[in-house]
């Protein structure tokens, strides 16, 4: 029984260890399944009103650039500027042009405005007066002025070389007899443009086409890669004196996960690191790509929030099933404790019954035994009775017989006596013996 008892024991303790296995099990799996729904929820929401905010700054660029895209257009049809050219020599005519770029520039908010002969040497500028102009300087290497020589639109973003800015370049050539005698280019100042992105909750950045950040709201990414520039897309952008001296370092960044074609996320291990949701649009007449990094701080909160109530909730209906289950148990224990106490009661019942019926049969089976003596008795008695009677009434016979037989006897004896007297003929005795 004791073997028993032990092995129930441990069948219990490994049925509570199983099931306490089970509860962690499916423990993990709620928290799993919470972390992703959730995580995936807030991601996408974050990812569309990251992409609405993306489109937003695109279209403010995008705003910014084409303000001042038809402005060298405008200049090259310009008389003076078509005289100049053909006249390089002219100083008074260049003094004039400077102070009417100038002008120009003042009133439509430029960084620079000036001209250009078709060798590239800058002939007239807005900023003739400050300390360091742009006249006599050539800018032949530059990618814009070289797309305005081929009669195109030139469009370009460096870093100045002469005034350290950056800025991005509108040039357009300047016709004269179906020929190109130069070209006018506006530059645009891009701090600006980056000042008014500073107090944004996001991260901005405009890269590129080679993938080298030029505007940003982060300025340790400032002039840093998206990714590794092979060695001739280095020695082009020297050669371009795009960047000047600035040294193209690739940011750390590790991609984590794509989600969809313009959007992924990324680690970016400066300092602590962060983690950022990163989509991207690109502005193709510029050549640019626009890039919105949105913090996951935001979607961790939600996804801890959703955690901790899940395991709250799940902690709860645990203990909420825990309750049951021992109310549950309770209510068997209390109804197996009823249960054997009324199979006990029973059973004493039936032993008391059967202890009772037994000795009903006993008594039964004595009274019939006392009946069966006591008639044996009177049976007994009564033929003890009649052999008594039967016993006085032969000896009242015996003595009857006694007392008959003598004289039956004596007159036999007489008659045979007689008898044979008779035969002898003895007459004499005969009479007497009869007498």
């Amino acid at each position: 029984m004791q073997v028993t008892f032990l092995e129930t024991g441990l069948d219990n303790r490994h049925k509570r260890r199983v099931l306490w296995l089970l509860v962690l099990i499916a423990f993990a799996l709620a928290l799993w399944r919470t972390e992703n729904w959730n995580r995936e929820a807030a991601l996408t929401n974050l990812q569309e009103s990251s992409r609405q905010e993306l489109r937003r700054y695109v279209l403010h660029l995008q705003g910014q650039l084409e303000k001042y895209e038809f402005l060298p257009g405008v200049l090259a049809s310009n008389k003076p500027l078509v005289y100049l050219l053909q006249h390089p020599g002219d100083q008074e005519r260049i003094v004039a042009l400077n102070n009417y770029l100038e002008t120009v520039n003042k009133l439509t908010g430029t960084s620079d405005t000036y001209l250009m002969d078709a060798n590239g040497l800058t002939i007239a500028s807005s900023n003739w007066a400050t300390e360091r102009p742009f006249v006599g300087r050539n800018f032949s290497y530059r990618p814009y002025f070289q797309q305005a020589m081929k009669g195109q639109l030139g469009r370009y973003f460096a870093l100045g070389t002469t005034s350290n800015k950056r800025g991005y370049y509108f040039a357009y050539p300047v016709w004269w007899d179906n020929r190109i005698l130069g070209a006018v280019v506006v530059k645009i100042d891009m701090a600006p443009i980056e000042e008014s992105w500073k107090d944004t909750q996001h991260e901005l950045l405009v890269s590129d086409p080679d993938g080298v950040v030029f505007i940003t709201t982060n300025k340790g990414w400032r002039y840093k890669t998206l990714n590794p520039l092979a060695p001739e897309v280095l020695e082009r952008i020297r050669k371009s004196r795009r960047y000047d001296n600035e040294t193209l370092e690739t940011l750390p960044i590790t991609r984590i996960e794509a989600r969809g074609e313009n959007a992924q996320i990324v680690r970016i291990n400066e300092g602590v690191g962060h983690e950022y949701l990163v989509q991207e649009e690109s502005m193709s007449h510029a050549g640019w790509r626009v890039h919105i990094l949105t913090r996951l701080d935001q979607v961790n909160r939600h996804v801890l929030n959703a955690l901790v109530f899940a395991a709250l909730f799940f902690l709860a209906f645990v203990l909420l099933v825990m309750f049951w289950m021992q109310r549950r148990h309770r209510f068997q224990e209390k109804a197996k404790f009823e249960r054997k106490a009324k199979e006990t009661l029973e059973l004493r019942v039936r032993e008391q019954t059967r202890d009772i019926t037994e000795a009903n049969i006993r008594l039964t089976q004595e009274i019939e035994q006392h009946r069966w003596t006591e008639s044996e008795l009177q049976r007994t008695q009564s033929e003890l009775i009649q052999s008594a009677k039967l016993a006085v009434i032969g000896q009242l016979s015996t003595g009857i017989s006694h007392e008959l037989n003598q004289p039956l006897s004596a007159i036999r004896s007489y008659a045979d006596n007689s008898l044979a007297l008779h035969r002898r003929g003895r007459g004499e005795e005969l009479e007497w013996n009869l007498a």
